[in-house]
């Protein structure tokens, strides 16, 4: 598996006494909704359209789906994994796996899947398994058979079976490829201020015996690092990354042809834009990686690239001569994906941050009743929040009124007194909601919870905002903070509670009975890598 799949959060991923299991396990891995309705100073942002390469394979299913990798070997090399995962708000819960590889069997030996439970049938796996935790549901090794061939290729497929949410199926493509060596330049480092440009010297050689037949360059990174220019030869993701971190994803394709021992280094002009509304001092961080195209292949399918560029095309140079493309296009797999990442870290200079203020919250409702609420807070800016690096997320902490009962929980939102991993859950006493979203000067964020109302009279909750995971200062920390009415006496000030008075932005969001507010534009972020996001205006 290449390591441009890890997307490094370094410094921060390791800060466990400030990240919580959850956090790493679900949340900056992809996973869990986070139901944030979002809006945007300039409008509501359009949902990005399916990735026109996406798998498929993947057939969908009652309740979920699942997804597999596709894999490169080479004759006489080493194994890969082959990793089975679902998608989606529920898991399969208790559930049967099918593996056949009765397609590859000529060529490649599949073994048994790592630490579970299989029963083994000419050709066919059978595993069984009460419930996953982890969106991974089988990781199986697969080796070259001796006698592979280059260009051999055939599908594995899968086939889940859930006692609750039904059948889901899909396949893996295993390719026989040719072995390559690509190997990534230095680390780049910069150093800029908000709205500062700044180029970006990558380099790509080849270290191997076989001549690399074209090259691809995937580079995922923080909001600081925004591409200057975006190039025909490149296509864009508007949604980012495979995690919350990353919102900037581009990939290049190159017909060069990589001799042994030749390096080449990307053209010129090639840069970043340091976003005028980052987070100062900082640092932002990003990765880029090098494959060969069959390797590319491979991994497109976990990928939106949904915009492609415009502005001339991005080209390799050579450090000697340049050779002339070749027409030769057997697959070709890098056999040390370990050398292809060039990490990139730019500093950024200068004094700008948030202002993020508590969003009062006024309720209307009679005994009995259940009412949607929107829990949350407003930029006020300069700064963008949640823009990676120091200003890495936002924690929604939110204290439920004495009286009434969450009966609706968005996915993102961990009951704060035991910080379990799973998201979601109604009935606690508290929240702690983690919302990653990069929101701009004037944006919103109001997550989707239910409240039944229990007991007469005033009821008071409380909102709280803090940041994490190095404790970054707000702006103005005095609107950190604001309260929840629930029918609230002559005079708004609720009922006595013990909660801190109110200070968050004075634009409260009522709700009533039968009425959603702010409701008008949905977009939405992948599940795998991913969360789930509403836009509105």
């Amino acid at each position: 598996m290449f390591r441009t799949l890890r997307h490094d959060c370094q410094p921060f991923c390791r800060t466990g006494t400030l990240m919580r299991k959850h956090t790493m396990r679900r949340w900056l891995a992809g996973f869990g909704a986070v139901g944030a309705f979002v809006t945007a100073s300039a409008g509501p942002a359009p949902a990005a359209p399916v990735s026109p390469a996406a798998s498929p394979e993947v057939v969908a299913a009652a309740g979920f789906d699942i997804t597999a990798d596709n894999i490169t070997l080479t004759p006489g090399g080493p194994g890969r994994r082959v990793s089975l995962g679902w998608l989606g708000d529920h898991s399969p819960l208790e559930h049967t796996v099918t593996v056949d590889y009765s397609a590859v069997d000529a060529f490649a030996d599949v073994r048994n899947p790592l630490g579970s439970a299989c029963t083994r049938e000419g050709t066919v796996l059978t595993c069984s398994a009460i419930d996953s935790e982890s969106h991974d549901l089988l990781l199986i090794p697969v080796l070259p058979r001796a006698g592979a061939k280059v260009g051999q290729n055939g599908k594995i497929r899968f086939t889940v079976t859930s006692s609750k949410w039904g059948t889901s199926s899909t396949t893996s493509t295993v390719t026989i490829g040719e072995g390559v060596d690509l190997v990534a330049g230095p680390a780049v480092t910069l150093t800029g201020g908000p709205g500062a440009t700044a180029p970006v010297g990558l380099s790509v050689g080849n270290q191997g015996k076989e001549t690399v037949q074209g090259a691809v360059l995937l580079m995922s990174a923080m909001y600081g690092l925004t591409p200057s220019k975006r190039y025909q030869n490149c296509r864009y993701g508007s949604k980012g990354g495979l995690n919350h971190w990353t919102p900037n994803l581009f990939v290049c394709t190159f017909d060069d042809v990589i001799a042994p021992g030749r390096v080449f280094r990307v053209g010129g002009g090639f840069g970043v834009t340091v976003p005028g509304d980052v987070s100062a001092p900082n640092t932002q961080t990003g990765t880029a990686t090098w494959l060969t195209p069959q390797d590319w292949a491979d991994e497109r399918p976990k990928y939106t690239l949904d915009q492609q560029g415009t502005g001339g095309v991005l080209r390799l140079e050579s450090t000697g001569t340049r050779l002339p493309g070749g027409t030769s296009r057997v697959p070709q797999t890098d056999i040390e994906p370990a050398d292809n990442e060039t990490p990139v870290e730019l500093t950024v200079t200068g004094n700008q941050r948030a202002d993020l203020a508590a969003d009062e919250v006024r309720i209307t409702a009679k005994v009995g009743e259940t009412v949607p609420v929107k829990i949350g807070y407003t930029n006020r800016g300069p700064a963008s929040s949640s823009n990676g690096g120091r200003d890495f997320y936002t924690i929604v902490t939110m204290t439920v009124p004495k009286g009434a009962y969450a009966a609706k929980v968005p996915k993102n939102c961990l009951d704060a007194d035991i910080q379990d991993e799973e998201g979601g859950r109604p009935g606690a006493r508290a929240y702690s909601c983690y919302q990653y979203d990069l929101i701009h000067k004037g944006g919103k964020v109001a997550l989707p919870f239910s409240f039944r109302i229990d007991r007469a009279g005033t009821l008071t909750g409380k909102v709280e905002l803090s940041n994490g995971p190095v404790g970054a200062k707000d702006l103005d920390p005095s609107n950190d903070t604001a309260k929840i009415l629930v029918n609230p006496a002559a005079g708004g000030q609720g009922g006595d509670d013990g909660s801190l008075p109110i200070t968050g932005s004075p634009t409260g969001l009522v709700v009533t009975i039968g009425s959603v507010l702010l409701v008008a534009g949905v977009g939405s972020y992948l599940a795998a890598r991913r969360r789930r996001s509403h836009f509105v205006a």
